[in-house]
């Protein structure tokens, strides 16, 4: 029996994965900030923890799936001052232009998905609890945490507070702060209609906090303690974001905020950096106007999730071309409903189910599960299903299935059949070779027949 494992950042090594309350698995992902449209990196990191999700339910855990809004930020107000609306009704807008990207995308629902202004009264108390304690301290309206009071701070990043502090030099120094690693859990914005009433007067909440109290209410909601199974989110995240909320959060709880850490790598264009200014910057729905989101998912986990992914049309049209051919091999089977493999108990594939668990069991390698079911595409039934499994959806037609596309297709491949057997009854079988030689470079195989027409399918 395989045991999944998972590659843990808090101890940089895989681990076998044991969930603290086992059949339950708590996750929580790092959502958007929502003051513009979902781009290609907030594609992989959804499809990335879609998947855990999917995959964990699928071994029969009962998963409880936390994605948070980040809906109050800086970025949210100076956008929204910019368009001339309020900050509240810019952030309701990208909400739901995120909700469609996923619903696009094929994202699961997650079970939860907390805004951050939800919970300002949760946010509050947790300062005030953290103050009371002596891990924090008012200064001028803005409130901030004491880092050297956590005695693990840069656990996440393998650093010391030393090593830390060094790499502060450059940035500006606050006279407010303690210590200039120290970060605000409470800022001071007295004169901004975007500000919330709190004891330290008219200000907004720290990006850190959210999460933290998020969390911890929501944990407490489930009713299994203050740890997660599962902390995940892009690896750009990893520093300062996760570390401060591990600092905070653990030295409010004396817990582990999570037993594990996963973080995705990040999606780079042609090699380099994904920037507006750059003219390089691909949002989901330029993406979703050029290509189905099953090339989009299947780009995705070609690549393993924590390497990093370098995207271009060429990568895109590859996935898209790879898709289809799986796709085509499952044309006209039962099984593209995706149903339970219980209802093909006779045509289920035992040793492709194993082989496909033991490779997601490996740290989530969808590359190499991939991979499997290409190599045993003809296993209809279990292919569908495992496809299911990976969250790709079968009723989407692939490109060749446009009635349009699809006719000009059969067309030509007949005609170029044709010309190759009045070809092969006149033995002229130099040009019967270059046909099918020319067909098989395009992906098209050729089965011949004694007595009947070839036929020709997508390879």
């Amino acid at each position: 029996m395989f045991v999944m494992r998972v590659y843990n950042n808090l101890t940089r090594q895989l681990e076998d994965f044991e969930p603290i309350n086992a059949p339950q698995v708590t996750i929580y992902s790092c959502g958007p900030t929502v003051y513009d449209v979902s781009h290609i990196g907030h594609a992989r990191s959804t499809i990335t923890w879609d998947l855990l999700y999917r995959y964990l339910q699928y071994k029969q855990y009962d998963v409880k799936w936390i994605r948070n809004i980040t809906n109050i930020d800086d970025k949210i107000v100076a956008r929204a001052k910019e368009y001339g609306i309020s900050a509240d009704k810019l952030s309701r807008i990208y909400t739901y232009e995120f909700w469609n990207d996923m619903a696009a995308l094929n994202v699961a629902w997650p079970d939860q998905e907390p805004r951050a202004t939800d919970y300002l009264p949760e946010m509050i108390k947790f300062i005030e609890e953290l103050i009371d304690k002596g891990f924090a301290y008012a200064a001028n309206g803005d409130v901030y945490f004491r880092v050297s009071k956590h005695k693990d701070y840069g656990q996440l990043k393998g650093m010391s507070l030393e090593d830390l502090r060094d790499g502060m030099s450059r940035v500006d120094a606050n006279d407010l702060k303690e210590d200039q690693l120290d970060f605000a859990l409470w800022k001071s914005f007295p004169d901004d209609e975007s500000s919330f009433d709190s004891p330290w007067g008219m200000g907004r909440p720290g990006w850190h906090l959210e999460c933290s109290t998020m969390i911890r209410a929501l944990l407490e909601r489930y009713g299994v303690g203050e740890t997660l199974d599962i902390h995940a989110g892009g690896d750009d995240l990893l520093h300062p974001h996760h570390e401060n909320e591990c600092a905070q959060s653990e030295c409010l709880s004396g817990k582990p905020l999570a037993k594990y850490w996963m973080h995705n790598g990040m999606v780079v264009i042609n090699g380099s950096k994904m920037s507006k200014s750059e003219g390089n910057y691909f949002t989901i729905k330029d993406l979703l106007a050029k290509y189905k989101a099953n090339t989009i998912r299947y780009f995705c986990l070609s690549t393993h999730y924590k390497k990093q992914v370098n995207f271009s049309d060429e990568a895109l049209e590859a996935a898209e071309k790879g898709f289809d051919a799986l796709l085509s091999s499952l044309r006209g089977a039962a099984a593209t409903k995706q149903s339970s493999l219980d209802c093909f108990a006779e045509a289920r594939n035992d040793r492709l189910i194993q082989e496909f668990n033991a490779a997601m069991d490996d740290d989530l390698n969808s590359a190499k599960a991939l991979a499997l079911l290409f190599e045993n595409k003809s296993e209809v039934e279990t292919v569908a299903y495992l496809l299911g499994v990976l969250g790709f959806d079968l009723s989407q037609k692939s490109s060749a299935d446009n009635p349009k596309i699809s006719q000009a297709l059969d067309n030509t491949i007949n005609l170029l059949l044709n010309m190759r057997d009045e070809a092969r009854k006149n033995k002229d079988f130099d040009t019967s070779d270059k046909i099918r030689n020319s067909l098989t470079e395009a992906g098209i195989s050729i089965k011949d027949h004694r007595d009947r027409e070839s036929e020709w399918t997508l390879s």
